[in-house]
């Protein structure tokens, strides 16, 4: 599927990477015990435009929320990291729907109540 055919908003917000990715990025915003929230990598993505800029947000969030879960993980807490399919599944919708469509869904979905099967 082109970037010009229409895009399924079900597919694209039920979509395994999307959740994921979108999950972990919830958690860096919401989590209570956390102590320094991870609002930097929500407005990095905001300005994505291009696949490489989205790439680039992506490392930097990816960096930020690692740091994170060790620090958690001295602590004896733990979180789920993304998983290496979930980053190549992204990156293929990206070159599949564009930037803007797969930020869009991102922030929608760190910004949505957690849902009870989550962890």
């Amino acid at each position: 599927m082109s970037m010009s055919q229409q895009i399924s908003l079900y597919k694209l917000l039920n979509n395994d990477a999307i959740k994921d990715v979108g999950a972990r990025l919830r958690t860096s915003l919401l989590r209570e015990d956390i102590n320094k929230r991870d609002y930097a990598s929500l407005i990095e993505l905001e300005y994505v435009e291009t696949k490489e800029s989205f790439l680039e947000a992506i490392k930097k969030f990816q960096r930020r929320y690692v740091s994170t879960v060790s620090q958690l993980e001295k602590k004896g807490k733990y979180l789920k990291k993304i998983s290496e399919n979930s980053l190549i599944e992204l990156a293929k919708l990206v070159d599949e729907y564009g930037p803007k469509a797969i930020r869009a869904a991102l922030i929608a979905l760190a910004l949505c109540k957690r849902s009870e099967q989550e962890e």
